[in-house]
């Protein structure tokens, strides 16, 4: 019993293991069809992009109209007694002319179906009703005969979405349709330190590096000509840096011959960058350039520089910049073939029908410094002065207050510089505190800007803010680094702190910052915080004034005075 036991308990476990090794195919809808007059090769994917950008497989339907050339007779795959069909050029049931036979026999061993449909195209009236339309893959219940496959008109005009080329097939009464149709793939990645992360940190000022790379669609030889578009959109917090596109396919710097548009920079929708070429095919006719033929394995590889610039967003969701790539997606009409193509050409405009890969974006995030100033009773300090000294940082925007004389203003100016928005008292009491105004007949206007310090290209800037009537300061724009707080101007009654010193870091999965001071903390809006307590100067003894020595003598003497006085009065009430 226990030897049947183990026997069962192997041949489960061999089950088991059988039952993982199982590969299961799934095809998408739609597709190429089996047939003697062109090739049947199923679809061998276009590759992906590098990295974790890379698009998901398709999931796509098409929809398929069946055009009948001939009927005849079938026997083991060959059709004899041919007859024009209902969608043949000739008169249907009338016999097809030899010579247009012989015509189509002579290209059945042309290795390219292209050549092959050049010939078999003018026999069919594709303008005609197709006899079936659908979106299966196999049909049944079909009269003998050779037949024509295509995608409807207009049915692959979505994104992401490529026509099959026409496929013929001599079918006896069933037609299976096999998928191949496929698009190009495009990824976008930021290249920090020779690493290429789709998130990653920078100070206002620094340069951000951008690698996008396309594929080709693995039919991109049923293609004559073949159009190839990328368009990228920077936000408002970058900058393009003039100059820096570069293209490259399969290694060779093409740049020249590709358009590079780059739009006007708007302070809302920040930048479009254009760059593509109407027939990238064509680059294979520059023999001596080197690119070689333009194949499945072939990637394009454009590269250029942005700068954080200083409308960059802080913190929150980033500075985002996407990416599509537009291409050829119908075989069927895609040109009469490449040309030479020009340097420095103007903007593509493509004939034929195009297709769009769906947006890969990246982000670049950036921070800022926000120093609350109170006192030990929590009183905010307006007008104490921080110097940040940092390695990370290029141009940092600080925020200051501007106060300007208006008659309809909330502040007075007090004269140690600061303002307040408490009104002069002017009495002939102790209430009266219009000796600490500047001029009691003058009010202000208080303005909040935000003023660029700093200058692109430093390592290193020192930058000053003064903390203003809401006891803070901001410093924005702040990217990985050691930092230094320096309290530079201290009011007057209190004691100067000593220097803060943080190191801020950035992990990319989590899109955080983060300091490595208890004190300097990361708030909520992955911004930095920290709360400086200012205190007052201590009451010390002094020397070589008049002192208090001689109010205790003074005291001494009136008391022993007062003494006398009692004891006399007593003596002479006594007598």
């Amino acid at each position: 019993m226990k030897r049947m036991k183990k026997i069962v308990s192997i041949l489960l476990a061999m089950v088991m293991v059988l039952g993982m090794s199982l590969t299961v195919f799934a095809t998408e809808g739609g597709g190429d069809v089996t047939s003697p007059g062109t090739s049947n090769t199923p679809d061998e994917g276009s590759g992906s992009g590098e990295g974790d950008n890379t698009e998901t497989p398709r999931s796509v339907t098409h929809t398929y109209e069946i055009y009948q050339i001939f009927t005849g007779e079938y026997a083991d795959g060959v059709l004899s007694n041919i007859k024009w069909g209902a969608n043949g050029t000739g008169t249907a049931g009338v016999k097809v002319d030899a010579t247009i036979l012989n015509e189509l026999e002579s290209v059945k061993d042309k290795p390219s179906d292209t050549e092959k449909l050049a010939v078999i195209q003018k026999y069919v009236k594709l303008d005609s009703n197709p006899i079936k339309t659908g979106s299966g893959t196999e049909y049944k219940g079909l009269t003998a005969g050779y037949y024509l496959v295509k995608d409807k008109d207009g049915s692959q005009d979505g994104a992401n979405e490529a026509y099959t080329l026409y496929v013929t097939q001599v079918v006896d009464d069933t037609l299976t349709i096999v998928p191949k149709a496929d698009v190009p793939k495009t990824d976008k990645k930021i290249v920090e330190d020779g690493n290429k992360v789709d998130t990653n940190e920078a100070s206002i000022g620094d340069e951000v590096n951008y690698e996008i790379t396309g594929t080709m669609p693995s039919n991109i030889a049923d293609y004559k000509t073949y159009y190839y578009m990328f368009t990228d959109t920077l936000s408002k917090g970058l900058t393009y840096k003039e100059n820096s596109i570069k293209v490259t396919v399969n290694g060779v710097d093409v740049t020249k011959y590709f358009y590079k548009g780059v739009g006007t920079y708007d302070k809302t929708t920040g930048t479009t960058i254009e760059v593509g070429i109407i027939d990238l095919k064509a680059l294979s006719l520059l023999t001596d350039l080197g690119v070689g033929d333009i194949t499945k394995g072939t990637k394009v590889v454009l590269t250029y520089t942005a700068i954080l610039n200083e409308n960059a967003v802080i913190a929150g969701d980033g500075n985002p910049n996407d990416v599509k790539l537009s291409y050829s997606n119908d075989p069927n009409n895609s040109g009469d073939g490449s040309t030479t193509p020009p340097e420095k050409p103007e903007k593509p405009t493509p004939e034929h029908p195009t297709g769009e890969t769906p947006k890969i974006e990246v982000v670049t995030y950036t921070t800022e410094l926000t120093i609350l100033k109170k006192d030990e009773y929590n009183k905010f300090l307006p007008g104490v002065e921080f110097t940040l000294t940092g390695n990370g940082v290029n141009i940092v925007l600080v925020t200051e207050e501007a106060f300007t004389e208006a008659a309809d203003g909330e502040y007075w100016k007090l004269k140690d510089g600061t303002y307040t928005t408490t009104a002069p008292t002017m009495a002939d009491d102790e209430t009266d505190n219009s000796a600490d105004y500047d001029d009691v007949n003058k009010k202000y206007e208080k303005t909040t800007t935000v003023v660029t310090k700093g200058n692109v290209g430093e390592t290193a800037t020192d930058v000053v803010g003064v903390v203003g009537a809401d006891g803070t300061v901001t410093f924005k724009g702040l990217g990985v680094g050691e930092y230094t707080i320096t309290e530079t101007k201290t009011l007057p009654g209190y004691n100067t702190i000593e220097p803060i010193k943080f190191t801020l870091t950035f992990n990319a999965e989590t899109k955080s910052f983060a300091s490595d001071n208890k004190n300097v903390t990361v708030g909520g809006y992955n911004t930095l915080e920290t709360s400086i307590v200012n205190q007052k100067g201590s009451l010390l003894p002094s020397t070589g004034g008049i002192g208090t020595t001689i109010f205790y003598v003074v005291g001494g003497i009136l008391v022993i005075g007062a003494g006398i006085l009692l004891v006399a009065k007593k003596r002479m009430s006594n007598r």
